[in-house]
């Protein structure tokens, strides 16, 4: 099927909507002239296929739990590398970057993962390459790395609610070959950057006004990236111990608001569930993480990440899942894919996170990324068409020579109307409920918040299946429960208003769409 591109002239934004065709003799397409313009200038004007007559399907019942299984601690995404050549888009989109990442109808995002450069000292790729603030001397210049410091600051002044600092490689002067890439921290040096962190936290807090609230140490600490293509360090298993200790110590005296998180090993299976329990051993450790964190570059499976969340519940911690993305048919590697396809997948990886795995925090890989695959200067549709030259790294896409081109387009793929699905309405504090299925084709969580209550059902049928009927099942609590609004995003929809489900009592019904993600979102008065 093909794919068709719609902007908003005046504001460049783009979106991408899957063309359907005529489907059996039941289907016929009919133009919906149901348009919502958002306060970020998005224009979406679906064409929405109208099934005349469809088979009637059984009933797939999905039972909320009775008792929570964990607190939500956020969901954001990550500030690294994109920063320079996004800020040389100009104020106006400087401003827009904000609105779609923070704003009421943006992602609302509620984590924000900042990098703190390493010098970028050997690495190839020049957007990938931030400068550190420590200096040769030791003393310290935050007049540098100005870009990624003004998106730090748009995340605090739209009260995101945690800011995260961390770390890819440790600063030239405390690396094994002295660059920002391919290199081990040294033992030797572990007192000395661990100090440098809490300075660097101290620093940003005196001299731009921002608390981080945590930062991480090491990014993926087995490997050091000895391509050189970005910044990377590995560090050994008995390095890791004294190093969270030591920084734990240092933040204590220096910026006692801050907390550790680490690992972030890249994979699971063999890296997360058997490195995690060695280096937590080291004498203080435990005390000195606020969570442990992983990265899933391995695609776990749910058994696995139901290991996940022995381990985390026998070491008494919780867990966080910080960083993916990337993923293909074959695994990692190169491809941009912005349609669903990509989306169903990242509601699929959403939900093992945070209801397989226990992970009290979901985050996204980069919030923005040039890495389109094609040049949209030349080819202006191209954003819409999956490549194999591209990465499925980001959520918005831009021109990396925007700047000095003069392309300020901004394209939204539905990874980023999915990831709104959640982002919007699953807040920290959020008390999130298992929910059992009926049916494989739909999983679904429930969250609840006060008086307000969510479920967020992902359909797996196929596009051009026909909808499934689709019955929750709330457990008995006082107060009376209302839909207050629905919003879905398929093939054809991004974030789209739909009709509420009914509700008798505690039992709600609705017809799930194929190929979606939906948000229910009801209130609980004790009237």
């Amino acid at each position: 099927m093909s794919q068709r591109q719609q902007a908003n002239p005046s504001t460049g934004v783009h979106v991408t909507v899957r063309r359907l065709g005529v489907i059996g003799a039941f289907l016929t397409s009919i133009v919906a002239a149901v348009v919502l313009v958002l306060d970020v200038g998005v224009t979406l004007a679906p064409v929405v296929p109208v099934s005349l007559s469809q088979p009637r399907q059984a009933s797939v019942v999905a039972a909320v739990g009775a008792r929570p299984s964990h607190r939500l601690v956020g969901i954001g995404a990550s500030g690294a590398w994109w920063s320079v050549p996004a800020y040389a888009l100009g104020v106006k989109d400087r401003r827009r970057i904000g609105r779609l990442l923070y704003g009421n109808h943006g992602l609302r995002l509620s984590q924000f993962r900042f990098n703190i450069g390493g010098g970028g000292v050997g690495v190839s790729t020049w957007w990938k390459a931030p400068p550190t603030w420590y200096t040769p001397n030791g003393s310290f210049n935050f007049a540098t790395d100005s870009q990624a410091v003004y998106f730090l600051r748009q995340a605090a002044t739209a009260h995101v609610h945690d800011l995260v600092g961390f770390v890819n490689s440790a600063p030239p002067a405390f690396t094994s070959n002295h660059q920002s890439c391919g290199g081990t921290l040294l033992t030797s040096a572990i007192p000395s950057y661990a100090l440098e962190l809490a300075m660097t936290v101290q620093g940003i807090q005196s001299h731009f006004g921002v608390k981080l609230s945590y930062i991480s140490p090491m990014n993926e600490p087995v490997g050091s990236q000895a391509s050189c293509h970005q910044e990377g360090m590995a560090v050994p298993i008995g390095e890791r111990g004294p190093l969270v200790v030591a920084l734990a110590h240092d933040l204590a005296r220096l910026a006692p608001w801050c907390h550790v998180i680490a690992d972030e090993s890249a994979f699971v299976a063999n890296g997360f569930l058997v490195d995690t329990p060695k280096w937590l051993s080291y004498p203080g450790a435990s005390g000195a993480v606020a969570a442990l964190a992983y990265h899933g570059y391995d695609y776990p499976d749910a058994q696995t990440l139901r290991s996940v969340h022995r381990l985390a519940n026998q070491l008494h911690h919780q867990v966080w899942a910080t960083e993916i993305c990337c993923h293909t048919p074959n695994g990692f590697a190169y491809q941009y894919d912005p349609t669903m396809i990509s989306g169903i997948w990242l509601a699929d990886t959403i939900y093992n996170d945070l209801m397989v795995a226990g992970a009290s925090v979901f985050d996204w890989w980069l919030a923005l990324s040039p890495d389109l695959g094609c040049n949209p200067a030349a080819d202006p549709t191209c954003f819409a068409d999956i490549n194999a030259l591209g990465r499925n790294d980001g959520l918005i896409y831009f021109d990396l020579h925007g700047g000095a081109n003069g392309d300020h387009r901004l394209y939204l793929t539905k990874r980023y109307w999915v990831l709104a699905n959640f982002s919007r309405y699953l807040r920290p504090g959020a008390e999130l409920y298992p929910v059992a299925t009926s049916d494989p084709r739909v999983k679904a969580l429930a969250a609840r918040e006060g008086n307000r209550e969510v479920i967020i059902a992902i359909n797996r049928s196929p596009e051009g299946s026909p909808p499934i009927p689709l019955v929750i099942e709330f457990p008995p609590r006082s107060g009376r429960l209302t839909p207050s609004y629905s919003v879905q995003t398929s093939f054809t929809d991004s974030l789209k208003p739909v009709a509420n489900p009914t509700v008798t009592g505690s039992i709600i019904a609705t017809l799930s769409q194929p190929f979606s993600v939906t948000t229910y979102v009801f209130d609980r008065s004790n009237k």
